[in-house]
């Protein structure tokens, strides 16, 4: 399942009367459903899906400085800022495909933002619980869980660099073109046995990596609702390790 919100490409034009921007099926990711509803304000305004991307980066790293300042209210407008800031993450897709603007050089920079406000919540967490507490492991653990979430960026940036695979993209449509028409085959054609779903491994992956990620700002609203957003510096410094090694063995060729 895409973590995308859906657009339809025809609508508006004679025969489509369909909305161009259609409502994600599931409830999860909480994200998304907001993106989805701030997606049919932001379509109607005249700004470029980089522009929405920049505004997304803008609101995300204010809630992480929010978070250095250690104090429970702080912590929780910082979780909502950045509950602003992923639901604007999933807008910046919808704008670039309803009004054309793809491209590569807007991927990477999306890509960019998103490891940027990543390593900055961390960064931001445990400066603030080092200020609030006075143990500076607390800081090293945010650094440490920084340094994983960088680490991750470096993985997706070699292993699905956007100017890479449009190039990829470019060079398969090429050979599809002069293929014979009897070797066209569906990759689920080309795998042996293949049935389209997903094993009891990739269900886990998707919940644990995918899904908890793309929740991620609601994690921290809620443990800063409760006041125990440190939990996330432990659990980050060694989870973040697990993100960027199940990325790079995920997308192994």
């Amino acid at each position: 399942m895409s973590l995308s919100i859906q657009v339809d490409l025809q609508a508006g034009q004679p025969g489509h009367s369909g909305p161009a921007v259609l409502r994600p099926d599931g409830l999860f990711p909480l994200a998304r459903q907001l993106g989805y509803l701030l997606s049919l304000v932001v379509i109607r305004l005249p700004v470029s899906a980089n522009q929405v991307t920049f505004v997304s980066m803008g609101v995300g790293l204010t809630g992480c400085w929010f978070f250095t300042r250690g104090e429970v209210m702080w912590n929780i407008y910082g979780a909502l800022l950045l509950v602003l800031s992923y639901a604007l993450d999933y807008c910046d897709g919808v704008v670039a495909r309803l009004k054309d603007q793809c491209s590569p050089a807007g991927a990477a920079f999306d890509d960019f933002v998103d490891w940027l406000v990543d390593t900055a919540i961390f960064a931001g967490l445990g400066y603030g619980a080092w200020i609030a507490d006075g143990n500076i492991w607390w800081l090293w653990l945010g650094l440490i869980a920084a340094a994983g979430s960088t680490v991750d960026y470096g993985v997706d940036l070699v292993r699905v660099n956007p100017f890479i695979m449009a190039r990829k993209k470019a060079e398969q449509e090429a050979a599809a073109t002069v293929a014979d028409p009897g070797e066209d085959q569906t990759p689920e054609q080309e795998t042996p046995g293949g049935t389209g779903e997903k094993t009891v491994g990739q269900k886990l992956f998707y919940v644990f990596h995918t899904l908890s990620r793309a929740e991620f700002c609601f994690i921290i609203l809620i443990l800063a609702a409760f006041d125990v957003v440190w939990v996330l510096l432990p659990v980050g410094a060694i989870g973040a390790q697990a993100f960027w090694l199940g990325d790079l063995f995920r997308k192994r060729d």
